[in-house]
């Protein structure tokens, strides 16, 4: 029983680091794109809604890893 209480353990906690790199990484393609947005190639119009988007995606990655603690530690009790 103690095996499966780390699994479940260590489980969580890789799917935590993995939520947040990728929200941090929709964070900095977000800045990237704002602020440098032209200099990668990208047309000036399309800056800010591409960079909306990555922001965005962050957002609600932030709210899943969120989402997930609650649902994992409703399912341990």
């Amino acid at each position: 029983m103690d095996t499966i209480g780390r699994e479940r353990e260590r489980s969580r906690k890789f799917v935590q680091v993995v939520f947040a790199v990728l929200a941090l990484l929709s964070l900095v393609s977000a800045l990237a794109v704002s602020t440098r947005g032209v200099d990668l190639g990208l047309p000036e119009t399309s800056t800010y809604p591409i960079a909306l988007a990555f922001l965005l995606v962050g957002a609600v990655d932030t709210a899943l890893l969120f989402a997930w603690e609650r649902i994992s530690q409703r399912t341990e009790l």
